[in-house]
């Protein structure tokens, strides 16, 4: 059990706030999905990259996602607009005023054409059985070279999964730092989501219109259960399925969105799971569909969409990318490693139908589209399904919940967050970082560092029923 005064948070809300029960979705039963044919296997966009950390080898792989997706729109498409645009909407300047009057214009029409598309998925029964493509999400493995080959180690391996918007190597300073504070750690699994970084380039023909994020953590749940490789084993680019392997002890790190996912798939299966360690999780108790939803939450929320849907997402060159970032004020507080990581691994070549060099280099664009990371705005179940479970969370999975110091943007305020990080108390703790808000891995990766490390050193000090107690 976590020590009291690791608590930020000693007790919940004295007015714990009122929400509205409802039917939360049971996850389907999972099966592996059989691989194509070698010859219709997907590539990588980009070669194999030397690993950063140098007692790690690093290597990329895909995964498929789970199948069938909750609704059919999320491989078809009716109101997706192309991605990159047009060659005649490249030509424009993004900057402009009145470009970006246009855009703003375009994502309020398009917000609500999301809008109605999402009404209509509610109505209709998830993960129906049909024909579909197969999706992959991404992993970055580092696995530790004393360790391969050898079948088996002592330490622990971490999964780590992103927020909405930001490509899985952007946790790498947060992981660098971490393994100078921490020498035990034989694997580590950084997930991206199937229409986020790489992935969204190696999905880009069969994205669809929604995004439901209960699939991406039945996604998270096919891995582990059954195409994550072997201990100091070899793998493939395209992971082929396996019966079960031995568990290892799984420690998952999850921002936002992420940490949401982590949860609801620890629901799902517990025994995968020794702790959980959820950095600003987006856990809600309401959905956009309940009348008596704050105003505040739906002003928040459309303002994300809405910004979201108009972001530029092109520039003329790296050069003129990295500038914008470096100057645009969202990005100021963030860690020069983390916004080094993102300039570099968000962003692409625009596709060579598209108009060629610039004077400073040829044009760049986001990965993942404005539209799929705002995709993720228009979900109304998936959280408040994982809020309305999380009581039924096994309580031996470890929790330990970091928050930011801004409770009022994504965690609703402070009676919220108290009753969220108290909904299931038992083997729980919290703290709150006091130098970021909700975006801690971007603002303040020592400190996220530091968090993990204690959690994995207290955890090593636990007699070893207790260590391994979440494999029983």
């Amino acid at each position: 059990m976590p020590a009291a005064d690791a608590n930020y948070f000693t007790r919940p809300s004295d007015q714990p706030p009122g929400f509205v029960p409802f039917a939360a979705r049971p996850l389907p039963p999972l099966r592996p999905v059989p691989l194509p044919h070698p010859t219709a296997l997907p590539a990588l966009p980009y070669p194999q990259r030397p690993s950063p950390f140098p007692d790690y080898e690093l290597t990329t792989h895909l995964t498929p996602c789970a199948q069938p997706r909750a609704h059919r729109s999320a491989t078809q498409r009716s109101i997706r607009p192309p991605y990159p645009p047009p060659q005649q909407e490249q030509l424009k300047s993004p900057s402009t005023r009145e470009d970006k009057a246009d855009r703003a214009r375009e994502a309020d029409a398009l917000r609500e054409r999301m809008w109605a598309q999402r009404v209509e998925m509610l109505g209709e029964p998830s993960w129906q059985e049909r024909e579909e493509p197969v999706l992959w999400a991404m992993v970055n493995r580092f696995l530790r070279k004393e360790r391969m080959g050898m079948g088996g180690g002592g330490g622990v391996t971490l999964f780590f999964v992103h927020a909405n918007g930001y490509p899985k190597e952007t946790w790498e300073p947060v992981i660098g730092i971490l393994l100078d504070m921490y020498d035990k750690v034989d694997e580590i699994f950084v997930w991206e989501t199937y229409n986020h970084g790489d992935a969204a380039l190696v999905n880009r023909e069969n994205l669809g219109d929604t995004f439901d994020w209960a699939d991406n953590a039945r996604d998270v749940l096919q891995f582990l259960l059954f195409y994550r490789p072997g201990l100091g084993a070899g793998a493939p680019v395209c992971l082929p399925p396996h019966e079960r392997d031995e568990q290892r002890r799984v420690i998952g790190v999850g921002h936002s969105h992420g940490g949401e996912i982590l949860v609801r798939a620890a629901l799902h299966a517990p025994e995968l799971f020794d702790a959980l360690l959820l950095v600003e999780p987006v856990i809600i108790m309401e959905t956009l569909a309940v009348p008596t939803r704050r105003a505040s939450q739906r002003r928040r929320d459309e303002l994300l969409l809405r910004t979201t849907l108009a972001r530029r997402a092109r520039w003329p060159s790296m050069e003129h990318a990295r500038d914008f970032f470096a100057r645009a004020p969202f990005f100021q507080s963030w860690h020069p490693a983390v916004l080094h990581a993102y300039v570099t691994y968000a962003l692409c070549p625009l596709p060579s139908s598209s108009p060629g060099p610039g004077p400073e280099g040829k044009a760049v664009m986001l990965k993942q589209s404005p539209f799929d990371e705002a995709s993720f705005y228009v979900e109304p179940r998936a959280p408040a399904e994982t809020w309305f479970l999380l009581p039924l969370l096994d309580e031996r999975v470890e929790l330990r919940w970091v928050l930011g110091n801004d409770l009022a943007g994504f965690q609703g305020g402070e009676a919220y967050a108290r009753h969220m990080v108290w909904r299931r108390p038992g083997n729980s703790s919290n703290t709150v970082i006091g130098e970021a808000g909700h975006f801690i891995p971007q603002q303040a990766p020592e400190s996220l560092a530091r968090e993990i490390a204690d959690l994995l050193i207290r955890r090593d000090a636990l007699p070893p029923a207790a260590q391994w107690r979440a494999r029983l």
